[in-house]
């Protein structure tokens, strides 16, 4: 009995110096924290431990800042995903706004294209230059009638009034085509309206009317003075008539076939001096017999030196 006490005190004084022991090792390290004896750690084992706690602030603070200043890359990923898709609206709205301003412009404009109503006239008929050569011309054929008059009571025509005759008798012809023009025009909004053509046609008419009254007096005094110049142009060449030189007078006979597309007419003059001439149509010369029947050939220009033709044709 009593040894087994004494072992068991044995026991307890050796596990006490064990303990002893462990805590006066200098080189001890405790196992979570910082360890002190029991008459304090001191200012080296304070400064430590505030060191340490400061470090451990400072790196939980790095820590804290690092993951909200520098995003992971799915955060990136998003937050570049999210611009792009800003962006897109933001371009796709832009574009969408243009379309809308454009369409509503050209909604908003009003086109025209000519309508099929027309109206035509001839330049000329507008024109006071030509309403006044028109006037002389009318006085120049009324002279070739009386010419032509005369010359039907005269055996022999001086080569003068003959001269006169041919030189009244060239036309003037003028040439030129219609001018068609639209009247109205068809436009987007559903209205119509002169086109701008058919309105300077208009005033240009009414301008023409007003004033045509006067122009027709003009024209009315330029044809009687002509006719009057004419008139003493023949008169004074028939009193200077000379025999020698007067035109014999023909009279013209046609005659022309009533069917055939290749058919021509044959013009025959009967002169008063006895000769007949015939000449084919197309042909510029004429074959004339006299009374003894001989027969000679002229142009048209040396016939008309020595006959004179009551009619042309």
């Amino acid at each position: 009995m009593n040894i087994r006490k004494h072992w068991k005190n044995l026991l307890l004084t050796t596990t006490a110096f064990f303990w002893a022991g462990c805590h006066y090792v200098d080189d001890a390290q405790p196992l979570y924290g910082v360890y002190c004896p029991p008459e304090g750690c001191g200012e080296f084992e304070q400064s430590s431990s505030s060191d340490a706690l400061a470090n451990s602030s400072s790196e939980a603070e790095t820590s804290s800042s690092s993951e909200i200043n520098v995003p992971s890359s799915s955060s990136v990923v998003e937050s570049s995903s999210s611009e792009s898709v800003s962006s897109s609206s933001s371009e796709a709205i832009s574009s969408s706004s243009s379309e809308l301003a454009n369409s509503s412009s050209s909604a908003g404009e009003v086109t025209c294209a000519p309508g099929d109503s027309t109206v035509s006239y001839y330049p000329p008929s507008y024109s006071a230059d030509i309403a006044k050569m028109n006037a002389e011309e009318k006085a120049k054929h009324a002279s070739v009638s009386k010419i032509d008059s005369i010359s039907n009571t005269l055996q022999t025509v001086p080569q003068c009034l003959a001269n006169l005759r041919q030189e009244l008798d060239m036309f003037v012809a003028l040439y030129g085509a219609p001018v068609r023009l639209h009247k109205d025009e068809v436009c987007s909004d559903g209205t119509t309206r002169p086109t701008q053509e058919y309105l300077d046609y208009l005033k240009m008419k009414d301008e023409w009317e007003k004033n045509k009254p006067a122009l027709d007096e003009e024209c009315q005094k330029i044809y009687e003075d002509k006719l009057k110049e004419i008139e003493q142009t023949v008169k004074e060449c028939l009193a200077t008539s000379n025999p020698n030189t007067d035109l014999t007078v023909c009279d013209l006979d046609a005659m022309c076939p009533e069917y055939g597309v290749d058919s021509k007419c044959t013009y025959k003059y009967t002169c008063n001096d006895g000769v007949t001439c015939r000449r084919t149509e197309g042909d510029t010369n004429m074959v004339c017999t006299d009374k003894q029947g001989e027969k000679t050939t002229y142009t048209r220009n040396e016939f008309n030196k020595k006959y004179y033709t009551k009619e042309n044709y």
